[in-house]
């Protein structure tokens, strides 16, 4: 690479083609997950073995890779055009997208999903036995049916019967929506207290979970373990010390009427504690923390009604429950990532009137010459991992406002970009080493930190960390190797990738329902979908936004449409 290119006098081909990586990635990320998971919207009957470890891998680095590299080009233009410059294009290129986006593609993902939804159910109920069993008493469970429960238990159905999309026992939703007479009629017929939904997650935590005090009490009774943990290390005590606006979103994924007043809410779920307390449940070490701890009470704080605005305001997505949520109700979905860039880039401004335009650099002395100083960012990460509550990876937040430890985790990624840009050489040196930290993150710190999630929240922290910069340090180098110089179809590639990032969400959940009713392998979907996918992104990028104002919002420049050429 070129001295130009190191330092940042000329253009960054590497880095715009590694930007756009990360959000390419992102969306086959996303069409992925109806294959992999239960958790997206409208998921797939049939599921491919190895594309949950497609997933990990991906969530473990890819959005700090993106603020890394958004945080180097920022300061990038910081240094070349000043302050005032480099806000006003980043409230182009940022805040007036996520603006625009929140109002206009996200209602439509929202209609698309609403449809797709029913389309689902009504294409079920009229093919369901040729793709899958009949599952009517976890369904009636589900749809708080308890004639149907009774019903079904007494002509001898399987008390343990779990639903076919989500893999969830029929006790288990009964014990969510506190349906009290269900849960007794189950146990009565043999329900096992202790059967795991897919997570690990048992009964008696989504009883906790959902603040049913009435159940929790009835599942210890016959039997449930208050010590049993699900597969994020986490016991019921944990889940019943989580905060409402969490509450209300989980609720809303799984499909879950769910409504309780604040203060309902919370005394609901002190009763919860209590009787897991009488009944044994016990704080250990590792993931595990009990209630008072220092996480446990920064998560209860985050999710409590202090946050909570009464109503709903007109201008904001709708949530589940009496109340809407400045942390915990979904407003941004997949645009998350650009209300974070706003955050980081206003802290990124202050920080720049502070220090000033003649901040030293690796040219001109001063602290930023030291690299030591990218070895404490590199360790740094660690602080806010131990706070994240899902796993493996960092947490997911839709909310209006981010929770203070994954701003502080994205920021600290994305300032370890920003000094780069200043002072190189750490990052150039530990990226020559990329044919090796790329299959070590992957083969050895990955699978470390998942195994440990259940173990040791530090330990597995500690290797998720290592995974992600591993993996951020590894691509620096790889694409620095290969794609330091322009290439047209990469260069028309990294402009199109913002604009597919952004239309992509409700185009997946769409094309995943045309395919969802065939009786193709989950591979077989996945192929067509990204395929599919694709040519709808692109096509409508070179023909919708790359000659149009929109490509001039996105990436600067306008391009006529029959030639490469930048319209002035």
């Amino acid at each position: 690479m070129s001295n130009e290119n190191r330092t940042g006098a000329g253009r960054r081909h590497d880095l715009d083609a590694l930007r756009a990586f990360a959000m390419l990635v992102g969306i086959v990320f996303h069409a992925t997950l109806p294959f992999a998971t239960t958790g997206w919207y409208v998921s797939d009957w049939n599921r491919a073995e190895g594309l949950g470890a497609f997933t990990l891998w991906v969530h473990g680095f890819r959005m700090p890779l993106f603020l890394f590299v958004s945080g180097y080009f920022t300061q990038m233009m910081w240094r070349r055009k000043g302050l005032a410059p480099t806000v006003g294009q980043r409230v182009l290129r940022i805040l007036l997208p996520l603006v625009i986006g929140t109002f206009t593609l996200l209602p439509l993902q929202d209609a698309i999903v609403s449809w797709a939804r029913t389309r689902a159910a009504a294409d079920d109920a009229v093919n369901r036995g040729s793709r899958r069993p009949a599952t009517p008493l976890a369904d009636a469970a589900r749809s708080n049916d308890v004639a149907s429960v009774v019903r079904l238990l007494e002509a001898g159905t399987d008390p343990n019967q779990a639903d076919a999309d989500l893999g969830t026992p029929a006790l288990s939703w009964a014990a969510n929506r506190g349906d009290i007479e269900s849960v007794r009629r189950l146990l009565d017929a043999g329900a096992d207290p202790n059967r795991p939904s897919p997570g690990g997650h048992r009964p008696l935590h989504g009883a906790a979970y959902f603040a049913r005090p009435e159940t929790v009490a009835l599942l210890l009774q016959r039997g449930a373990d208050p010590n049993q943990r699900n597969d994020a290390g986490e016991a019921p005590l944990v889940a019943a010390s989580k905060g409402i606006g969490e509450v209300q979103t989980i609720a809303g994924w799984i499909g879950l009427e769910w409504s309780m007043p604040p203060a309902a809410f919370e005394a609901a779920r002190q009763a919860c504690r209590a009787r897991l307390l009488e009944a044994g449940a016990r704080p250990v070490s590792g993931s595990q923390s009990p209630p008072d701890t220092l996480r446990s009470a920064y998560h209860g704080w985050l999710g409590s009604d202090r946050f909570l605005m009464p109503g709903h305001p007109p201008f904001l997505r709708p949530s589940a429950g009496d109340g809407w949520h400045l942390i915990g109700s979904p407003v941004f979905d997949h645009l998350w990532f650009l209300a974070f860039l706003c955050w980081l880039v206003a802290f990124h401004a202050v920080a720049a009137a502070i220090a000033g335009r003649n901040a030293p650099t690796q040219a001109t002395g001063g602290a930023w010459r030291n690299p030591r100083l990218f070895l404490v960012l590199l360790a740094l990460p660690i602080v806010p991992q131990y706070f994240m509550t899902g796993g493996p990876g960092p947490d997911t937040s839709v909310g209006l406002l981010p929770p203070p430890h994954l701003l502080l985790y994205y920021g600290i990624f994305y300032a370890a970009g920003a000094f780069t840009h200043d002072t190189p050489v750490p990052v150039e040196r530990l990226g020559r080493h990329w044919p090796w930290l790329l299959p070590v993150s992957t083969l050895v710190a990955l699978p470390i930190g998942v195994a440990l999630q259940g173990v040791s929240k530090a330990a597995s922290g500690l290797f998720q960390v290592a995974y992600a910069w591993g993996m951020i340090l590894g691509f620096l180098g790889l694409f620095r190797r290969t794609l330091s110089t322009e290439r047209p179809a990469v260069r028309y590639l990294s402009d199109a990738a913002y604009w597919m990032y952004l239309a992509h969400h409700p185009l997946v959940v769409l094309i995943h329902v045309w395919v969802r009713p065939t009786t193709l392998p989950a591979l077989a979907k996945l192929a067509v979908l990204c395929l599919a996918l694709a040519a709808l992104l692109l096509a409508s990028y070179h023909v919708l936004v790359r000659p149009t104002w929109i490509g001039w919002l996105l990436n600067g420049r306008m391009y006529p449409f029959w030639n490469r050429t930048p319209a002035k």
